[in-house]
């Protein structure tokens, strides 16, 4: 049996809540489907760079960050908001740590970009059944508030306030309203339909990423 380790550099904690289990999903199904042998997956693992390194480009800090958890993970993503232009984060935010960790791990240990169109968010509002399991609420789509198709949803300029106002047309009270969507952005990365996630195209090239990386470790055909 191949064991997958699995580790993530997001930019900030609601990243991580929502991308380490729906990342681990992925690999997990990418993996039953088309794995030459069974694999165990494991949890996906926060990185942070050492203190040290604060004043370091984003690169070196994800590079020194890798090195200390070297032998945790495998496949690690690394995680920034498109803002609009993704190919261009990508280049930028993501590109350089990948090339980094090629130089200092060669095939052994793979670097994937994790870059939605705008923001995160924009993939936890994609599926208004699991939307409606987290929140505990029976309203449509459509009272919800939430996009008419997954490229509405991709193209929606502020996802992160969108996925709010969904959450409040809900009408949640006390704690839950003062939390607001923060503590259930685990689970929805948890439920969220991964077939509704293939519609996004950001979506689908991670996983494309994903598959290329899998088959250089020999994980995948």
């Amino acid at each position: 049996m191949d064991y997958l380790g699995l580790a993530l550099y997001a930019e900030g904690p609601t990243d991580y809540s929502f991308l380490c289990p729906l990342l681990a999903r992925l690999c997990e199904d990418v993996c039953t489907r088309d794995a030459a042998h069974a694999v165990e997956v494991s949890e996906v693992l926060r990185l942070d760079h050492p203190r040290a390194a604060d004043e370091a480009s984003r690169a070196q800090r994800i590079v020194l960050a890798a090195r200390e958890a070297r032998d945790a993970w495998r496949i690690l993503f690394i995680h920034a908001d498109g803002a609009g232009d993704p190919e261009r984060k990508r280049r930028e935010q993501a590109q350089p740590a990948i090339d980094g960790l090629h130089q200092e791990h060669a095939e052994a240990r793979l670097g994937v970009a994790v870059i939605p169109v705008r923001e995160t968010e924009a993939w936890a509002i994609v599926d208004g059944d699991a939307l409606r399991r987290v929140f505990g609420t029976t309203l449509t789509d459509e009272a919800l508030g939430l996009p008419s198709s997954a490229g509405v949803a991709e193209a929606t300029s502020d996802p992160k306030a969108l996925l709010n106002a969904t959450f409040n047309a809900t009408h949640p009270s006390g704690v839950r309203r003062r939390r607001g969507v923060s503590p259930m952005l685990n689970a929805l990365g948890e439920q969220v339909s991964l077939p509704r996630l293939r519609e996004l195209a950001a979506f689908s090239m991670l996983e494309y990423e994903l598959r290329q990386a899998l088959r250089r470790l020999s994980i995948v055909k």
